[in-house]
């Protein structure tokens, strides 16, 4: 009698760790759906544009050669800043105006033959803050990403993990729409029958190659295939397949501006 006790006792126990368990999982479970719902983590607004102009004091180093003509000197300088981030004014320059020399003569320091001259400059800048909407033109689309160009001169780049999935989703194409799509750019795509060759080198290798080729000679994918410049589908809005920025061009929430040396480029939402 002890011994049957004494097993029915350990088969509750049993029971009770399996519960036990199960309930863990449950609670992990439902913490990782819990995380890929959260809510995106935008920015707080910032109003006004991401251009800007100021009146920037800054020393241009003049060369031997520009001696004996300072302002050669001083546009040489002040061209060479175009389109390149400049941390003392922290921002793209994009013009210059109202250029003035503050001091007559260059200053030489030490044994040098490089003089330093003071100038005062109006400048146009590109400073895209965090928080800041923005619109650019989709050149690129991917299960991983949207790819932006901004005045057809900066980049920018909405990672999928900050494109919201309860109101987006990637929609791959069908081979259709891809030999579509190309034939739309002004691709010549061949049959399938004629598009594939054997070209024999001259170690007896077998390579396959393309025979689908553009007017200018171009080789691009076969029919079906995915092309690189027109993309293996599109993002679009859950539920009507409408595609994201079916004008060309999509607005999207500035999160973080990366800098690389003197490029600038910004990641951004969709909201």
């Amino acid at each position: 009698m002890g011994e049957k006790r004494k097993s029915k006792h350990h088969g509750d126990s049993g029971k009770k760790s399996k519960t036990h368990k199960s309930k863990k999982k449950d609670r992990k479970s439902s913490k990782t759906s819990d995380a890929a719902r959260a809510p995106i983590p935008y920015p707080s607004p910032t109003k006004g544009s991401s251009f800007s102009e100021c009146t920037a004091k800054l020393t241009v180093t003049l060369a031997p050669v520009h001696s004996s003509d300072h302002w050669a000197g001083i546009h040489e300088t002040l061209n060479s800043m175009l389109l390149h981030f400049v941390p003392q004014v922290r921002g793209v320059v994009l013009s210059y105006t109202k250029v003035k020399m503050l001091s007559n003569a260059a200053l030489l320091f030490n044994d040098s033959p490089f003089g330093q001259l003071e100038i005062s400059a109006q400048l146009l800048l590109w400073r895209p803050l965090s928080g800041m909407a923005l619109q650019g033109a989709i050149n690129v689309q991917s299960p991983d990403h949207i790819g932006l160009l901004l005045w057809d001169t900066f980049n920018a780049s909405i990672p999928a993990s900050l494109i919201p999935k309860d109101k987006y989703e990637w929609r791959p194409f069908s081979d259709e729409e891809v030999a579509a799509r190309a034939l739309r750019n002004g691709t010549i795509i061949n049959n399938a029958a004629d598009d594939q060759e054997d070209i024999v080198d001259d170690d007896s290798e077998s390579v396959t190659t393309s025979k689908a080729q553009s007017g200018d000679g171009n080789v691009f994918n076969a029919p079906g295939a995915p092309d690189a410049r027109f993309g293996s589908g599109e993002w679009v809005l859950k539920g009507t397949s409408q595609s994201v920025g079916s004008n060309g061009s999509l607005s999207f929430v500035v999160v973080d501006v990366i800098r690389a040396d003197d490029v600038l480029s910004v990641t951004g939402a969709l909201r």
